[in-house]
């Protein structure tokens, strides 16, 4: 007995001691990283059937809750023949108004709830609501004709007063109709649209406004009131100018009312305020980042701003997403994380970005999580009745922080309804086409990104897959989106081989282009040149004549490839916002929007030509006057645009240097905005200036004072995105004194930015010093080469000298260039990795001869010189 006991309580303790044992959790008996957080609210993939749960309680209960029905209002009977409507009827109360710009939002969500669960109930509900909404009003319509000057309670519905009574109706009665499941409403629709379009009130720019609380008020809510009418309008009637009016009102709002630097909106803008306070509302940002992704949902492809469109789109999320809650929501104020979480808010960015990731509008990898935190948050304030929980009710516009703190929130506030139908009916699309998965405990969508590439195949051969014939009839057409720009008819030969990219080619005896369509960025161009029926020269350039490949010669035969990088650059900051160039720049290559190369020499054959992104590499911003531009037109020329020359194909030249600009005109104009725009760690900028800026006028800048003030805020704006400043001193004009030596005309400016390079630590490209070693080297006489000094009738209808002492032709331009990539050399500059590997040492004592320089001349020709001396 005492045995059995014995082993009894052995066993028992041994157990104890293994569950402790098994309880002792430390680093090196538990992987702590896979413990389970406690999240506050479910955190993972949504799955569909729980999605279609969720939409199904909210369905369920508004079914049931807003009948549509008329009713007697004194006696409460129910009206079913339509003719008897009089001042007394009404819609058959429920829990919300079938009229309201809220229910707007709810039809559009259960049409958008239909399409993608595939279940039709949902769809049902919208027919049924919104074509008794429009027999009910017909009626009332013919009542007031026959009793003029009834008052009814449906009143507004018939003669809106604000476009909060017709505008979100108005886009969900269009969306049902277009879509089959509402008929006619189309004299509704025309009402409704005509009070948008017509009688709104407006200012002077046309942008819809309102006189409350203040004359001259801008609602942020009114995007959403007004644009996704006008553009469901566009796609419904086919008729431009409604595509027209909803972008301007987009644009003209953004201009005043988007904070860029938060990525979020003010909700309320009043004219004659001196400051104008922001207050960035929740709702009222759903509002208009719903509107943007409703916009794009038919505004053409090709429409000519649908870009500023996008990028505000691209900016608002990227600013909501910096936002988000730990639990999934936004805030009553976005970024005042002591305000409540507020659902109809959360509910709309998480339809509006879920939209966005479905159409590719933005990166899956980066917002899908976001999204999908974002929907799991708002799933848990839905109820077990269908009632949306943590809506903010309606909401004036306000201007101190109490009036937001303190809204109420309330089950009845119908701004939820719509909202969260719409983000769930979305989810759904994103689960069901995108893999998501939880990985290391976290959150993560794989995605493939698909490789941005054109593929080209020149001549009249067989096309190899996956290329696009370029015969010497494939003109370029905005149609097409690429082809050829040449005044002379182009020759096509092929041989008989395997290789069907470069067995056939396009040659010529003069230049040709050929363009291609693409959006702005860097570009990594792969050219086969040459051909096996004879030999070839070509030399290739970019844009605004920007020297890319200089006389590359084939023997009969022979077939290389060559690599360039292009930057393809918009004028465009942002949506509100864009560079404000000069009168004679709006025709510049680099500004339209195409990618254009120019093959030029004695005669250029081209085999093949790929185009794909490089937005990753490296680049050098060139910030500067007539001295560095990329010059249009012939026989003009300057350093930057021989730059390109010199360089690998791993890193890129965005060239922002206008004739005429000074330190103080090229931020003015928004050139070095647009710059520090696109600036990304581990980018150059260099900078050039003096010319002008020592000048008298607004422009002018003081050597060792303001000018040094002005190029210390160009390196501070640089090293805050975390790019490096090259300083280059300014090229010295042509004058000469009695003894063959360069005059400095530029007095103390030279010596001003050397002393700032010193003192801020900044490498510098003394140009001036070299600049004037070479014109020396040339001598008097001999330097007229290397600036545009021709006499009379050498380019057509020139029939004066050109005698300019400030501007290059493109041999002094080439030697000037070579200049600055000496001095990295020299200076054992981190960019001396990028020269190209046949570079030869240049010295400015000896520069190359200029009776045997090489430059095959573009098509255009200039007489009239640049701006700035």
């Amino acid at each position: 007995m005492k045995t059995k006991l014995f082993t009894i309580l052995t066993v028992i303790c041994t157990l104890v001691g293994l569950a402790v044992t098994a309880q002792k959790v430390n680093d090196v008996t538990t992987p702590l990283h896979l413990l389970q957080p406690d999240y506050p609210i479910p955190y993972g993939k949504p799955e569909v059937d729980d999605i279609i749960k969720t939409i199904d309680k909210i369905y369920n209960y508004l079914n049931e809750s807003t009948p549509a029905k008329l009713q007697d209002k004194n006696t409460g009977k129910e009206i079913t023949d339509f003719s008897k409507v009089d001042e007394n009827t009404i819609f058959m109360p429920g829990d919300f108004r079938l009229n309201s710009y809220e229910w707007g939002v709810t039809y559009a969500g259960m049409l958008l709830a239909s399409k993608t669960s595939g279940d039709p109930k949902y769809a049902a509900y919208t027919s049924e609501r919104l074509n008794f909404m429009g027999k009910a009003l017909d009626a009332f319509t013919k009542f007031e004709e026959q009793n003029p000057g009834a008052k009814y309670t449906l009143y507004r519905s018939v003669h809106p007063h604000a476009l909060d009574d017709c505008g979100a109706i108005c886009a969900a009665m269009i969306k049902a109709s277009s879509s089959g499941k509402a008929q006619n409403l189309d004299s509704r629709i025309k009402s409704y649209i005509d009070y948008i379009s017509n009688k709104q009130f407006r200012f002077e720019d046309k942008t819809l406004a309102r006189n409350r609380p203040q004359p001259n008020s801008l609602w942020l809510d009114d995007l959403f009131m007004s644009v996704p009418a006008l553009a469901q309008m566009g796609s419904y009637s086919g008729d431009n100018k409604y595509f027209d009016d909803a972008v301007k009102q987009v644009i003209q709002f953004s201009k005043r009312m988007f904070n860029y630097e938060k990525g979020l909106y003010m909700h309320g803008w009043i004219m004659d305020m001196e400051e104008h306070p922001q207050f960035h509302w929740g709702r009222a940002n759903g509002w208009a980042v719903m509107t943007l992704v409703e916009l794009l949902e038919v505004l053409p492809e090709d429409y000519p701003e649908r870009d500023k469109v996008l990028d505000l789109l691209k900016r608002h999320i990227q600013g909501l997403a910096s936002y988000q809650d730990g639990t999934g929501f936004w805030h009553q104020l976005i970024d005042r994380n002591d305000t409540y979480l507020e659902t109809s808010a959360t509910a709309i960015y998480t339809y509006a970005i879920a939209r966005a990731i479905n159409r590719g509008y933005v990166d899956a990898k980066v917002y899908g999580p976001v999204a999908c935190l974002a929907w799991n948050a708002v799933a848990t304030k839905v109820n077990e009745k269908g009632q949306v929980e943590g809506t903010c009710v309606g909401t004036g516009m306000g201007f101190d922080p109490a009036f937001y703190y303190y809204r109420p929130v309330n089950v009845f506030a119908a701004h939820g309804y719509g909202p969260v139908i719409l983000a769930g009916a979305e989810m759904i699309e994103l689960v069901k086409t995108h893999d998501i998965r939880i990985n290391d405990s976290s959150l993560q969508f794989y995605t493939e990104k698909k490789k941005t590439e054109w593929r080209f195949d020149f001549g009249n051969g067989k096309v190899t897959d996956g290329y696009q014939a370029v015969t010497p009839a494939t003109l370029y057409s905005k149609e097409n989106g690429f082809g050829i720009i040449s005044e002379i008819a182009l020759k096509a030969g092929q041989k008989n081989g395997s290789n069907k990219a470069t067995d056939d080619w396009i040659s010529s005896d003069a230049p040709f282009y050929f363009q291609v369509d693409v959006p702005e960025g860097r570009y990594k161009i792969t050219l086969t040149l040459g051909n096996a029926r004879e030999t070839t020269a070509t030399t290739v350039k970019a844009e605004s004549r920007r020297l890319m490949l200089e006389n590359i010669q084939t023997k009969k035969g022979e077939i290389v490839t060559k690599t360039i990088i292009v930057d393809r650059r918009s004028p465009q900051i942002n949506a509100t916002e864009e560079i404000r160039r000069k009168t004679r720049e709006m025709t510049f290559a680099n500004w339209d929007k195409h990618l254009t190369l120019e093959f030029n020499g004695p005669h250029p054959c081209v085999s093949s030509v790929i185009i794909e992104e490089a937005n990753d590499l490296p680049v050098i911003y060139l910030a500067g006057n007539s001295t560095v531009v990329d010059q249009e037109y012939e026989p003009w020329a300057s350093w930057g645009q021989m730059f390109t020359r010199f360089l690998k194909p791993e890193i890129v030249v965005a060239n922002y240097a206008e004739s005429g600009e000074t330190l103080k005109a090229f931020r003015r104009e928004n050139r070095l905005k647009k710059v520090l725009s696109m600036m990304k760690p581990g980018d150059y900028l260099f900078i050039e200036f003096a010319h002008n800026d020592q000048k008298p006028g607004g422009n002018h800048v003081e050597p060792y004072t303001t000018y040094q003030d002005e190029l210390r805020y160009y390196i501070q704006s640089a090293k805050e995105k975390g790019a490096q400043t090259v300083l280059v001193s300014s090229t010295n004009r042509r004058k000469f004194d009695e003894e063959g030596k360069i005059v400095n005309t530029l007095e103390e400016y030279p010596d001003a930015i050397r002393q700032l390079a010193a003192r801020e630590n900044s490498p510098l490209v003394d140009l001036n010093a070299m600049s004037k070693i070479f014109y020396e080297s040339l001598g008097v006489e001999n330097s007229k080469n290397a600036f545009v000094h021709y006499p009379a009738n050498t380019f057509p209808n020139q029939d004066k000298p050109l005698a300019d002492n400030t501007h290059f032709n493109p041999y002094g331009a080439y030697e000037l260039a070579k200049c600055v990539v000496q001095e990295l050399i020299d200076n054992d500059h981190e960019l001396k990795k990028y020269i190209v590997d046949d570079w030869k040492t240049f010295d400015p004592k000896q520069p190359d001869s200029w009776q045997n320089f090489f430059w095959p001349d573009s098509p255009s020709y200039e007489l009239l010189k640049p701006d700035g001396n």
